[in-house]
C-alpha cells in the first residue's frame, strides 16, 4: 500500500484536452502589442487605467512588471526591485508607468506595486493599506508601515483618476497549496471589500513552469495541463475569485534575452486585465459606482 501510494504521488502531471483557446508566436506576439498600444480609458477626462497588485512576498508581483516593461522595451529590464527572501523588499507605493520602446510614449496604463503580504500579523502590507491604495487614498511614494496602517477620513471621495480600476492577486501556483490561513485571510478580507465597490479583480497565477514539468517542457503546453487546471480550479475555491479571472504566467527569472511564448502568455493576460478595467470605467460613465 505505501509503494502504491509512493508511485500515486510521483506520477507526473498529466496532458488533457486543450480547455482555453490560445494562439501563440510572434504573430500573436505583435498583435497583442499593438492592441494594448492603442487602448484608452472611455471618457476624455481619463489618460489611463491603474492596475493594483498585491500578494504574497516571492509570489512575483515585481517580476511581473519587469516582464511586461521587458516585453515593451524589447529587452531583460530592471524597473521594480525583487525579492527572493522572507520579507518583502518594496516598502513604498509606487505606480510604475512603462514606455514603449516602439512609440517612445508611456503604455496606457499604471502597474501599481505594492509591499508584499507576510503571513505574521504586524509584518508585511496591512490589509488596509491595499484597500486604501484602491478606493485611491494612497499617495505615489507612499512609505508603508506594517503595524500602522494608513489614516484618512472616510468621508473623502477621491476621483476616479486616482483610484484602481483593476486589482491583481499575485498567487504563485507551487506555493498554493501551502497557502497560509491566515494569507487566505487577508486576502478575503480585501476581496469582500472591494466586492462592494465593484472593483474587478483578477488572480495573476505565476510560476505555472515550476509548478508542472509538462509546462516546463513547453509553456505552450499551459492549457493542455491537467495540473495547471486543476489549480486555477483550487485557486478560485481558495480565494472566491471566478475561474474566468484567474490567469496562468511565467515571469523572466533567469533569462537574458527575450522569449515569444513567455512574452504572448504575459500579453494576453495583460490585455484581458486591461478589458477588466475598461469594463470598471463604463459602470462609472453609466452611474454603476
Amino acid at each position: 500500500m505505501g509503494n502504491e501510494k509512493s508511485k500515486q504521488a510521483s506520477t507526473p502531471p498529466q496532458e488533457c484536452a486543450q480547455w482555453r483557446r490560445m494562439t501563440w508566436g510572434n504573430t500573436e506576439k505583435e498583435r497583442l502589442m499593438k492592441e494594448i498600444r492603442n487602448l484608452k480609458p472611455p471618457g476624455e477626462e481619463w489618460s489611463e487605467f491603474r492596475i493594483l497588485m498585491h500578494g504574497q512576498i516571492s509570489a512575483g508581483k515585481s517580476s511581473f512588471l519587469n516582464t511586461v516593461g521587458s516585453i515593451f522595451q524589447e529587452r531583460i529590464v530592471s524597473r521594480a526591485i525583487v525579492g527572493v527572501g522572507s520579507t518583502s523588499v518594496t516598502k513604498k507605493f509606487t505606480p510604475y508607468r512603462l514606455r514603449d520602446k516602439k512609440t517612445g510614449s508611456h503604455l496606457p496604463f499604471a502597474l501599481c506595486d505594492v509591499m508584499g503580504m507576510e503571513t505574521r500579523d504586524g509584518q508585511g502590507t496591512h490589509p488596509e493599506d491595499i484597500i486604501s491604495a484602491a478606493k485611491g487614498h494612497m499617495k505615489d511614494g507612499y512609505e508603508f508601515n506594517p503595524a500602522s496602517p494608513l489614516k484618512h477620513d472616510p468621508s473623502e471621495k477621491p476621483p476616479v483618476k486616482d483610484q484602481a480600476h483593476c486589482i491583481i492577486y499575485i498567487v504563485a501556483a507551487d506555493q498554493l497549496s501551502i497557502l497560509s490561513d491566515n494569507i487566505l485571510d487577508k486576502m478575503k478580507r480585501v476581496r469582500n471589500e472591494l466586492n462592494d465597490l465593484g472593483l474587478p479583480q483578477v488572480v495573476l497565477l505565476t510560476k505555472v513552469d515550476a509548478a508542472c514539468p509538462l509546462v516546463k517542457e513547453d509553456l505552450c503546453n499551459v492549457y493542455k495541463s491537467s495540473y495547471i487546471k486543476q489549480q486555477i480550479q483550487r485557486c478560485s475555491q481558495k480565494i472566491g475569485i471566478p475561474i474566468t479571472h484567474i490567469l496562468p504566467v511565467t515571469n523572466y527569472h533567469e533569462e537574458i534575452s527575450l522569449n515569444d511564448d513567455i512574452d504572448v502568455l504575459t500579453l494576453t493576460a495583460l490585455l484581458q486585465i486591461l478589458h477588466f478595467a475598461s469594463d470598471r470605467f463604463e459602470n462609472v460613465l453609466q452611474g454603476f459606482c
